[in-house]
């Protein structure tokens, strides 16, 4: 059997396409002792490669059908698997494209919602058809758990939370930490730009502020080794890795949780700012200069990183989808 994990073609780093292709390869090398692989499937593309991070999973390519049916962008997909040799992991922006022809056709699928805000897009009858087909609903944090559940009742009994790995040993404290502070202006843009406007006459002479932009993730990580306060401008993640990998590097992180960050938000190392309160989030990040320059031991949180390690490992990972692979039928209950 070959299980399948379809994924969005995006060039730009995006820690949703990181967590498929990372899963894929894990799932990979469970199944392969058992005679069954896992691949990542980018449907319609030719030539698409990520190149921000390193992976070793082995990517197919597959054509479907054009179906001209409501939007261009719905592809058919008759003929395209085989339901007695093939399973399908579907990312829930696609649920609405093929989750209710998967269904059809009878194949076995699982949907992987990474972001529980965005499991609306689409005809209701049709994501009601694909939720109620799939096999399987992953989900990556509670709050995601927590959407899809009150979307679609009747497959609470089918939801199992995948915890994704956040590799401790890249992301960890540098040896010599500046008086710098870390963002990523992709996040609410507009945001971080007010926030920006708003420090300007009031930032010490000796710190700065460095966006994270246009890195792969060994540049990330890098560079949150060197600073001490990241602001996160999460908005309606489904988990939202950056705050979990700044606290790793050893910095205390100011800003939105994104909802789904509220199940680490611990507030010895990460300050809650309600979304939208851009001069209360300035005024946060002074207050946190003056904490660290008055007590810089507030940098190193050794409870809260222990427990963030523990939370995301690779070992929990690997539990949670050995759960999976049996609920999928590919490796013995």
């Amino acid at each position: 059997m070959k299980l399948i994990w379809l994924c969005h073609p995006i060039k730009k780093a995006v820690g949703g396409v990181k967590v498929i292709y990372r899963q894929a390869e894990l799932v990979n090398q469970l199944l392969q002792p058992l005679g069954h692989t896992a691949v990542v499937m980018h449907p319609n593309t030719w030539r698409f490669r990520v190149k921000w991070f390193e992976t070793h999973v082995p990517v197919e390519r597959r054509w479907f059908h054009w179906r001209w049916v409501g939007k261009p962008s719905l592809s058919g997909i008759d003929g395209c698997f085989d339901p007695q040799q093939e399973l399908v992991v579907v990312p829930e922006l696609w649920a609405r494209k093929y989750g209710d022809q998967l269904a059809r056709l009878g194949i076995t699928y699982a949907i992987y919602v990474q972001n529980g805000y965005y499991i609306s897009k689409g005809d209701p009858s049709v994501l009601n058809a694909a939720y109620a087909g799939a096999r399987c609903i992953l989900t990556v944090s509670e709050d995601a758990t927590r959407c899809v559940s009150m979307a679609f009742p009747e497959a609470q009994h089918k939801l199992l939370r995948i915890h994704c790995f956040v590799d401790a040993d890249r992301f960890k404290p540098g040896q010599s930490k500046e008086n710098l502070i870390t963002y990523m202006p992709r996040k609410l843009a507009d945001h971080s730009s007010k926030v920006l406007f708003f420090l300007r006459n009031h930032l010490p002479a000796h710190w700065h502020i460095q966006a994270i932009d246009g890195l792969n993730e060994a540049g990330v990580a890098k560079l949150l080794k060197r600073s001490k306060i990241f602001m996160s401008f999460s908005h309606f993640e489904g988990l939202g890795l950056p705050p979990i990998e700044a606290v790793l590097s050893g910095n205390q992180v100011v800003g939105y949780t994104g909802q789904g960050g509220n199940e680490y938000w611990d507030e010895r190392a990460f300050v809650r700012i309600e979304s939208g309160d851009v001069v209360g989030f300035a005024k946060a990040v002074l207050q946190k200069i003056q904490d660290l320059e008055a007590n810089p031991s507030l940098q190193q949180q050794y409870d809260v990183t222990e427990r963030l390690r523990q939370r995301f490992s690779q070992q929990q990972e690997l539990a949670d989808l050995q759960v999976f692979l049996k609920k999928m039928g590919l490796i013995p209950q």
